[in-house]
This record gives C-alpha cells, sequence and structure tokens, in this order.
C-alpha cells in the first residue's frame, strides 16, 4: 500500500461536482483507495501496489466519475504532433535502453499542483518504477531548452551541468559521489562503465538518468510548456508511466504533443495511447462472481471501470485505458466487472458441495518424518529445488541430469533428483562451526517418467546426514531404524548389486521396502569429502517417501 494526500476540492473540481464525505467514504474504498483520514480538506489514502494510476488526484477524479456513473467508458485523451524528435544512440542501449517522451503545452502550475507533481513523481518512482531502477522521470521547463534531443551513454567525466538542488558544475562522477541524489541511486547504474544522458540541440544537459535534472529545467508555478522523459530498462512500464503523466495534464486542460523516439533499429512515437485489447468469456465471469448478468450488463460494469466493452456473443471485448499498467490476464477483467457492479451487493452463497477438511495424507507423512528426524537429534534445513551439475558431480550423482531449458544463472541450472548434494554443500559452508554436525531435509525431487523419457514426476524424499568424527554406518543406520518403525514401515538392508560410487565399498547398502528399493545408506568415501573440503568422517541415508 502507498500513502497519497489529495486536495477534497481539486477532486471535486476534477470529478465536476460536490462530494459529501460520507459518498467519499463509501466510494473510494471500491476502487482500491483505502481513507486513512480525512482533515481540513485533505484526504489521506491508501493505494495499492497495482493501481499507480490511482497515485494522483486526476487518476483518483477518472475512476471515481466511473463508479459513480458520471462517465463511462475510456476517458478522452488527444495528442497533437510536436514536430520534435528525440534521436537514441546505441551507446545507451546496453545501460538503460528504453525512452519515452512527451510535450506539454498551456499548463497551469500553482503551488498546490506543483506539489503534486512532485508527489506522483516520487510515488512512480517509489512503487512502478522500483526506486527509479525500472523506470524513472525527468519532468523540465521547456522553455530553456531546444528541440532536437540526443539520448546517449557518455564517460562519467566527460560533462558537466549544474545538477538540481546545487549551485556549481559537477560531472556525472562527481554527481554519483558528492550529490545525495547520486549517493541515494547510485545503485540503478551499478557495473555500468557509461552513464546515460539527455542533450538538446544546444548540448544542454536535460537529465541524468534516472539519477538528476539539470537546474536550468527545473520546473517552477511559472512554468507554462513542459517537455516529459521517461526513461527505464522495461519500455512497457516506461510507456505506461508517461501515460499516466499525460493523462493528468490533459485532464487539466493542457495540451499533450507527441515526439518522435528514433532508436537505431526503429521509430516510434510517443505517447502510445492506443488501448489494450482483452476478451473475457461471459460464462466465466458469471461463473467466478455467482452472478447471472448478461453481456450487456457486463460491459455496463467494465465501462463504469473506465474500460470500454462490447459484448460479442458470449464473450466480452474489452479496449483497456493505455494509463492501466495491472492488467496481465483475463480474470483482470472479471476482478474489474465485480468492482464496477458493486463488490458490496454480491451476496454470500452456501457451498452447493458438503466436503470435510483434512491433512493430506502426503502432508501427514512428511509431518511424522520431520518429527522422527528431530527427534533423532537432527538439525532441519530447506534448501532450493534447483542445483548445478558441478555440485552435482561432486556428489557423484549417477542419474540422468534433468536440465532447465533457459537457466537465469549458472548455479541453477538443473533440477535436483535427490538432496544429498544439497546437504554435503551446506555442511562444506560451515566447516568453521563445531562438530557434531546432523542435518536432514525432506523435500520434492523430480524424476524422469520411466515411460516417457520427456516427461517428469514429482516425489518426496527425506535425507539425513552425519558429519562429526566418529560418524559411521551404525549410526546412520540406527537413525534410519528410529524412523522407519515411526513411519511403521518394514524394511531390511541388502547389499547392492553395484557399488554406489558415493560410499565406501563394504560400508554401504539399498533400502528395501516392499520388495522394491526405496533408498540408499552408507558412509561417504573420503574422496567425496574432499570435493566439499569436508575433514571429517560422514555418513548418510535418503529414502523416497512418495
Amino acid at each position: 500500500m502507498v500513502s497519497v494526500d489529495i486536495r477534497k476540492k481539486d477532486l471535486e473540481k476534477l470529478v465536476g461536482r460536490h462530494l459529501k464525505e460520507e459518498q467519499l467514504r463509501e466510494a473510494l474504498p471500491m476502487i482500491k483507495c483505502g481513507i486513512e483520514s480525512i482533515e481540513e480538506g485533505v484526504i489521506s489514502l491508501e493505494v495499492t501496489g497495482d493501481r499507480p494510476d490511482l497515485l494522483c488526484v486526476e487518476g483518483v477524479a477518472q475512476a471515481l466519475k466511473g463508479f459513480l456513473g458520471i462517465e463511462k467508458g475510456i476517458p478522452a485523451l488527444k495528442v497533437s504532433e510536436s514536430g520534435m524528435k528525440l534521436v537514441v544512440e546505441k551507446s545507451v542501449l546496453a545501460v538503460r535502453p528504453y525512452i519515452a517522451c512527451a510535450s506539454i503545452k498551456g499548463a497551469h502550475i500553482d503551488e498546490d499542483y506543483f506539489k503534486d507533481l512532485i508527489q506522483i513523481q516520487e510515488k512512480l518512482h517509489l512503487t512502478h518504477g522500483r526506486k527509479r531502477r525500472r523506470v524513472a522521470i525527468g519532468i523540465h521547463d521547456a522553455a530553456p531548452i531546444k528541440p532536437d534531443f540526443i539520448y546517449k551513454a557518455v564517460d562519467p567525466h566527460e560533462i558537466s551541468f549544474v545538477p538540481l538542488a546545487k549551485t556549481e558544475k559537477m560531472n556525472l562522477a562527481e554527481i554519483m559521489e558528492k550529490h545525495e541524489k547520486g549517493r541515494e541511486y547510485a545503485f540503478t547504474l551499478e557495473g555500468k562503465k557509461k552513464y546515460p544522458i539527455i542533450l538538446d540541440s544546444n548540448n544542454n544537459v536535460l537529465s541524468f538518468p534516472p539519477i538528476i535534472n539539470n537546474s536550468l529545467t527545473e520546473v517552477s508555478t511559472k512554468t507554462k510548456n513542459l517537455f516529459l522523459d521517461v526513461t527505464g530498462d522495461n519500455f512497457d512500464a516506461v510507456s505506461a508511466a508517461l501515460n499516466i503523466l499525460v493523462q493528468g495534464f490533459f485532464d487539466r486542460g493542457a495540451k499533450v504533443e507527441s515526439v518522435r523516439i528514433e532508436y537505431p533499429d526503429k521509430t516510434i512515437t510517443t505517447p502510445i495511447t492506443s488501448p489494450h485489447k482483452m476478451q473475457a468469456g461471459k460464462q466465466e465471469v458469471n461463473k467466478l462472481l455467482g452472478l447471472n448478468l448478461s453481456g450487456k450488463e457486463i460491459a455496463d460494469c467494465l465501462g463504469r471501470q473506465r474500460i470500454d466493452a462490447l459484448a460479442e456473443g458470449e464473450f466480452i471485448a474489452a479496449r483497456i485505458p493505455c494509463y492501466r499498467a495491472d492488467f496481465i490476464h483475463p480474470i483482470d477483467l472479471v476482478e474489474e466487472a465485480a468492482i464496477g457492479y458493486d463488490i458490496g451487493k454480491l451476496e454470500p452463497k452456501e457451498p452447493h458441495l458438503f466436503t470435510v477438511g483434512a491433512i493430506h495424507d502426503n502432508t501427514a507423512l512428511v509431518s511424522r518424518t520431520r518429527d522422527a528426524l528431530v527427534g533423532a537429534g537432527f538439525l532441519e534445513l530447506s534448501t532450493y529445488v534447483i542445483t548445478n551439475e558441478k555440485i552435482l558431480e561432486k556428489a557423484k550423482s549417477c542419474g540422468k541430469k534433468i536440465a532447465i531449458g533457459n537457466p537465469v544463472s549458472a548455479d541453477y541450472t538443473i533440477v535436483r533428483e535427490e538432496i544429498i548434494p544439497n546437504l554435503l554443500g551446506v555442511l562444506s559452508e560451515n566447516t568453521h562451526h563445531d562438530y557434531p554436525q546432523k542435518i536432514f531435509e525432506v523435500g520434492e525431487v523430480v524424476e524422469r517418467n520411466e515411460e516417457a523419457e520427456t516427461k517428469t514426476d514429482t516425489g518426496i524424499n527425506a535425507c539425513a546426514v552425519s558429519a562429526h568424527a566418529s560418524a559411521n554406518l551404525t549410526e546412520i543406520a540406527s537413525a534410519l531404524d528410529f524412523l522407519l518403525k515411526s513411519l511403521r514401515v518394514e524394511y531390511k538392508l541388502k547389499k547392492p548389486a553395484k557399488n554406489l560410487e558415493r560410499f565406501i565399498v563394504g560400508r554401504q547398502a539399498e533400502i528395501i521396502a516392499g520388495g522394491e528399493k526405496i533408498g540408499e545408506i552408507g558412509e561417504l568415501r573420503p574422496a567425496v569429502l574432499n570435493e566439499f573440503g569436508l575433514s571429517v568422517p560422514c555418513a548418510s541415508f535418503e529414502i523416497k517417501l512418495g
């Protein structure tokens, strides 16, 4: 939740009618704006994180007009051509690759609105912008600058300018070291050898995104025309942030103009204001909401949420405003239909099926296993299901490795088929602690389906390892016996048909239950211990639970 302050008079002006406090307290929570307080003409709201368009009074007014039935469908937004262009140089693509811009003419910025602009900028940075890493916004007085513009990456010592809140010129490296914003947001450019910069045709700096603007373009209550830049590492997020801003300016009577963005391989014009298209099934909407609405009624509910919607047979075709950044799946349309219908009107119904809740058999089995091993003196761990080939080789794992198709890290490339490599890895990182170290894990594993090589099955294994100077097969077999007797499983130990490379010859066995092999037990070979940097003996067992 994000706190936002809006002025009641300003909200009423944008909505176009007087709003009683009782009416606000009833309606605002229904559009995802929880009320913290209404005092001295200021409404303090808590806005859910999925609605960045509600972080400003203009967005709240648009949503409120829809919910109250004053207006329906996508709000008006007219964009003219400015004739301006911004060239994106190849150098910046590896640093901060995306940018969207707009020109605003005829803005009326008084002291209250100036505070609102700062608030929406800061709130978007914090939430939608992930503290400026994903999105950063520059709002400039357009009077001192001259189109066209260049967005490029430069050496940190190459360019100097007077940043906001300072009186002396500083180069980019000095800004990062000395300016409070440079120190606060240095993490956004961590590891970058060059920094992004926006210049006008006179080589005046507009912005050093995502850190600070030039004091030359500082906005004041005298500013009439503005230039907006939004940069980031995700174009959809960048575009949505710009659309939220330009919709707000347009709602206040300003003129919005587009800017042509020339990338090395393409040209686009921003803001991109075309609605997003999505559809939902009428039957699915009614089923999930417990209603029996016609397609036209569902479309009307969506209209109250400022969405253009039309019933087409068994489906609802929707056009979503460009400033809404929260639509991912058709289920989002169902939620909007529920809000437009008024969630308060939904009546709870008794389930038509009678069921009794109970712990699943697998959950009960896992719980008993954990209790038994804790009772045997072992400490429980929880490690990742994803591992890598290197640790499996060190642990002498001989199964077929189930690789991940598109891993994001070299440390996590394979789905584990057994738990013991993970536990040995934990022991290797704790050699500085006192012994004995007795650990276990009960967790998921994945194995290939014997009937279909391309398919995998999931199961639950229990693995325990004892590491200390006297760790041996007798000790770990006692722990296994205690566990399986606690689970009421009859078993026996059998000499393996083929020695396991992981264990010492003559000090290993297969665990047999119900005529099938369910696991392995043994003392680990010194060669395996050396691979993990372990200097004490280790004994372990691992069994399949389900």
